[in-house]
């Protein structure tokens, strides 16, 4: 996608910034608008500092906007003097054009600048039994569980995910000036461009990493990470504690439920039926004693009747069926 257009191919790199910045704060603004303007940002340092003079000017305009207003009605040539400020805007708009920028005073604002650096916030719900797959304006591609919720925002500088209870696996873009971040119960996972899937069921949260280093922070414990987790690695945390345990695992175990199929490997039957309760909308109950008994093997994630008879063959259990529910006991 081309570059917005100025006056001449004489034009200042401090117009074509605001016109950047116009264009992606603009309701038209599309995902390829913000992947051209990373783009644009990430060619020379020149255009993030011309970006960041543009932002700069905008909050003038916004912290002048009642009096740029009133100064539509003065008398031609009467020009309006700033307030001091401890960082000006740029020097190459002259203090006279002002005036006509109240005209968009509503689109460069210094909302819409920190709107611009952090990304929009958007929200992706899924319901018991439908599954998400998405790519990002980055080139991050996410699959996101049944019953899950998330919201992202893809800045120029920053990429943050705020993961509620939630199943996603996650192939992150590299991009090293851009850290991917992803806030889930009380952690922080922190990486560049690698292959996570992060479970956030309760009070519990699981990482497992397929591919590259994730890092995990916890921001009540200080700001150095708790645990950097490379291929194979899986990290199971407490949420509202300091305990977490951290284990080698076969990684494809994690990623199994985006192909219909729950690897268990001495699970608890209580962790079992929450990760099944996320795929089929007939709810699964079980007892305290029956929630004990641990399971090894694969499920396959089709007829749930199907799938609930081997389980309750495998560990002696018994089956009742309601209009609302389903109980093993």
């Amino acid at each position: 996608m081309s570059p917005p257009t100025g006056p001449g191919p004489g034009v200042r790199l401090d117009d074509e910034a605001v016109a950047w910045l116009v264009r992606v704060e603009a309701d038209t603004a599309t995902a390829d608008d913000w992947v051209a303007l990373t783009a644009w940002l990430e060619s020379a340092e020149a255009h993030a500092d011309a970006f960041a003079r543009s932002e700069a000017l905008s909050a003038e305009i916004s912290d002048n906007s009642v009096e740029i207003a009133a100064s539509i009605s003065r008398p031609d040539g009467e020009v309006l003097p700033f307030k001091p400020r401890v960082r000006r805007g740029p020097r190459w708009m002259p203090l006279a054009g002002l005036a006509a920028a109240a005209t968009v005073v509503a689109v460069i604002a210094a909302p819409s600048a920190q709107r611009a650096y952090q990304g929009a916030p958007q929200t992706y719900r899924t319901g018991v039994g439908e599954t998400l797959e998405m790519a990002l304006s980055d080139g991050t591609h996410i699959h996101l569980d049944g019953a899950s919720a998330m919201t992202v925002q893809i800045g120029w500088r920053t990429r943050r995910i705020d993961l509620a209870q939630a199943q996603a696996s996650f192939d992150v873009a590299k991009d090293p000036r851009r850290p991917f971040v992803v806030d889930v119960g009380d952690q922080q996972v922190r990486v560049v461009g690698t292959e996570f899937n992060i479970l956030h069921e309760g009070q519990e949260v699981v990482v497992s990493v397929r591919r590259g280093v994730v890092e995990i922070r916890q921001p009540s414990l200080g700001p150095d990470p708790v645990a950097r987790l490379v291929k194979g690695d899986e990290l199971r945390h407490a949420e509202g504690t300091q305990v977490s345990q951290q284990q080698r695992v076969n990684p494809d175990k994690a990623f199994a439920w985006a192909s219909g199929r729950l690897v268990c490997d001495d699970e608890p039957l209580s962790r079992i039926v929450a990760e099944l309760n996320r795929r089929y909308a007939l709810p699964i109950r079980v007892t305290r004693t029956a929630g004990a008994k641990r399971f090894s093997g694969v499920l396959e994630l089709g007829d749930e009747d199907v799938l609930l008879r081997r389980l309750a063959d495998y560990l002696s259990l018994s089956v009742q069926r309601t209009d609302h529910e389903i109980t093993l006991s």
